[in-house]
């Protein structure tokens, strides 16, 4: 028995399906009566929508309905284990935007957790990486301000993070 929430779903689903029916809209029958079928699949009302609708199409058998295709994922890139010659240690992956990939990390020298900010660098010119140079050093002088965070690093690499 589906939830009072699916059956609410189902029961708006047949009630579309039901005024498709008067006005003669078998193809919005068929997909009303599918979509409910897809919530309750011995739903009775629905399969009886469902098999008005393929006759009144000419449709002799059920459509099957189509396979649901997940994309295979790409195998994901190596993460780096460390960072700044091993001073952060990586424990995981936070998570990344168009601009940072953020991980979780060891801060070996202070001895606690931090999150440190991997600043994509790909396609960038010089002036593009003295921009970011200089934002570093701004932000790793909020240090001084007891609600803000620091900065403590600010390396330039040419090739990617030591893995």
């Amino acid at each position: 028995m589906p939830s009072e929430r699916v059956q609410r779903q189902i029961d708006r689903l047949l009630d579309e399906a039901d005024e498709a029916v008067r006005q003669l809209n078998w193809l919005a029958v068929r997909d009303r009566a599918q979509a409910a079928l897809g919530l309750d699949p011995d739903n009775s009302d629905a399969r009886t929508y469902l098999a008005a609708a393929e006759r009144a199409l000419g449709e002799s058998a059920p459509a099957a309905p189509a396979p649901v295709r997940t994309p295979t994922p790409e195998p994901a890139p190596a993460q780096p284990t460390s960072f700044a010659d091993g001073r952060y240690v990586v424990k995981r992956f936070l998570g990344e935007g168009g601009k940072k990939k953020v991980f979780l990390a060891r801060d070996a020298r202070l001895d606690r957790d931090v999150a440190f900010a991997l600043i994509k660098t790909q396609g960038l010119d010089d002036e593009g990486i003295a921009r970011i140079r200089r934002e570093a050093q701004a932000m790793g002088a909020w240090g001084t301000i007891p609600t803000s965070w620091r900065s403590t690093t600010s390396a330039r690499r040419a090739a990617s993070p030591s893995s």
